[in-house]
């Protein structure tokens, strides 16, 4: 069984959970219950439980200072977040300390049920059968959209009733079809992708709460551009469909103690009479999601506003052109110099579209990309997470800073990488003249030790030391010779055979260039 301790200063809270849940069929038990922090933590120290579920305000010590006392006595403690006040800072402060998921008062049945059960396959315990059922038929849904979001891209027909319920197992017939696309908007959602993933996840909850109580057959899940859906309806009512997700996103939108400025976009795609027109529906509402970033509309219908497809942008190739010159040389300044320009030229264009915006962000995306893989290794995921990264995004500004901001990232670790590509030969080829200084050794030895032509070689030892070849090695012969003139056992002449000099006049000419005075006097001076 898993240990739970339940902690609310209300004693109605913890009465009502201990009511909504049959623990001991979950595999739960409750083996204590507090009505303070100190309370709590002290329970934590005794029962050692597996979960806490805690109120995010209470006396003596308030649930974000007992979850970050309570790991600290117990690291692997798992906890869930009760709040009944809609305050951004302290939700936020909760995500920090690893809370695996919160709740907001009044608390509902379905919610804290469908948490434990996750919970409890996250703790590796055998699920409940209603568990394993649950993750039968989202595996399903999961699988059935995964379908449709390549039959969308690809723009080909979607698969039959036929073919869905003998590969799937869902059962459609005669009636309304739609694919829906539910968004919740976060500002700077990219700062806090474990809050996003919850927000995320409450997301796909509720819409599957609310829709099953709407269609005769659906699917759910979550994806990059949203929560995606398809419904079926025997007997289509708009009345009823716009019932449903507007209480969609209102719940969405009562998530603000942990997003201050959550807003939920509803996009539906047009009906259609058969399951293979999916793809056009999900098409459309995919459209009416990226338009949310040119106009901010809670409701978002294609059979009222058709979505305009043919209205694209593309980009002028000499500007292309100049995207990828400045990422091939990872110039920083010109790609944010380029950047601003395009921006600027962008917006005011009419009609302006969100798909205009997503095709401008992706040809500089591909542009850069491509630049940037001629200097060097672009990070694997780079492309395909600034692309997640772009669905994050609320408005053009957003995507103007993820191209800024992700693309000068990419040069400067590019920039660094080049710079220690070239830096490692330069240490090795130093290293290799200080063990062979007393040799009569040539630009052609060295830069063949370190595996560079002699042209190419020369040219980066004057970059990276600011000395050609031969300054370098002379420098080093000197000064290790004004170490061993200061000796009484060694002769001007062996000492300048051990540095690397036969002729004797040849090298007293040189030394005395250098320091100013002839290698006789020196020895005299510092002997």
């Amino acid at each position: 069984m898993l240990r739970v301790v339940l902690a609310d200063d209300e004693i109605k809270v913890i009465l009502l959970m201990q009511k909504l849940i049959d623990w001991q069929s979950l595999g739960y038990e409750v083996v204590g219950i507090a009505n303070d922090g100190y309370r709590a933590l002290e329970l934590v120290k005794e029962k050692q439980p597996h979960l806490l579920i805690t109120d995010i305000r209470m006396p003596g010590c308030d649930g974000i200072d007992l979850i970050r006392r309570a790991k600290e006595l117990q690291p692997k403690l798992h906890s869930i977040v009760i709040s009944g006040y809609r305050q951004f800072e302290y939700a936020q402060n909760a995500l920090k300390y690893g809370v695996e998921d919160y709740l907001l008062k009044p608390l509902k049945q379905e919610e804290l049920y469908g948490i434990l059960l996750r919970l409890k396959d996250k703790l590796g315990e055998e699920a409940a059968l209603e568990f394993q059922l649950k993750k039968s038929g989202e595996r399903r849904q999961e699988l059935l959209m995964t379908a449709l979001k390549n039959a969308t891209k690809r723009q080909q027909p979607f698969l039959s009733a036929e073919q869905a319920e003998s590969e799937y197992g869902f059962h459609f017939g005669a009636g309304s079809y739609f694919a829906v696309l539910v968004k919740p908007d976060i500002s700077n959602a990219e700062q806090y992708l474990d809050g996003y993933q919850i927000m995320m996840h409450h997301t796909l909850e509720i819409v599957r709460r609310e829709v099953q109580q709407l269609a005769d057959e659906y699917a759910v899940s979550v994806q990059k551009e949203g929560v995606a859906a398809v419904l079926f309806l025997r007997d289509y009512q708009a009345v009823e469909v716009k019932q449903c997700f507007t209480k969609i996103r209102k719940e969405i939108e009562k998530q603000r103690d942990l997003f201050w400025d959550i807003r939920g976009t509803i996009c539906l795609g047009s009906r259609k009479s058969s399951l293979e027109q999916m793809d056009e529906s999900m098409r459309e509402a995919l459209w009416l999601c990226l338009d949310r970033l040119c106009r901010v509309q809670p409701w978002r219908d294609a059979e009222t506003e058709p979505p305009a497809f043919d209205e694209r942008y593309q980009m002028d190739p000499a500007q292309k052109k100049r995207f990828q010159e400045a990422a091939e040389y990872l110039d920083e300044e010109r790609f944010k110099q380029e950047l601003e320009d395009s921006y600027r030229c962008i917006l005011p264009r009419k009609p302006l579209n969100g798909q205009m915006l997503e095709d401008w962000f992706e040809q500089i995306l591909e542009a850069a990309n491509y630049g940037m893989k001629q200097s060097g290794n672009v990070e694997e995921r780079f492309e395909e997470t600034m692309q997640e990264n772009f669905w994050r995004c609320t408005n053009a500004q957003d995507i103007f800073r993820l191209l800024r901001e992700g693309v000068q990232r990419q040069i400067q670790r590019l920039r660094e990488v080049k710079s220690m590509q070239e830096t490692r030969p330069i240490t090795e080829a130093k290293h290799y003249i200080q063990q062979h200084y007393q040799e009569a050794l040539r630009l052609e030895d060295v830069s063949s030790a370190v595996g560079f032509n002699a042209t190419y070689f020369s040219a980066l030892f004057k970059k990276e030391t600011g000395q050609n070849f031969m300054d370098y090695l002379t420098e080093l012969r000197i000064n290790k010779s004004k170490e061993l003139l200061c000796t009484d056992n060694l002769s001007i002449q062996d000492v300048a055979e051990m540095v690397g000099y036969r002729d004797l006049k040849y090298f007293s000419r040189l030394f005395k260039k250098i320091t100013g005075v002839s290698p006789s006097d020196y020895k005299k001076l510092y002997k």
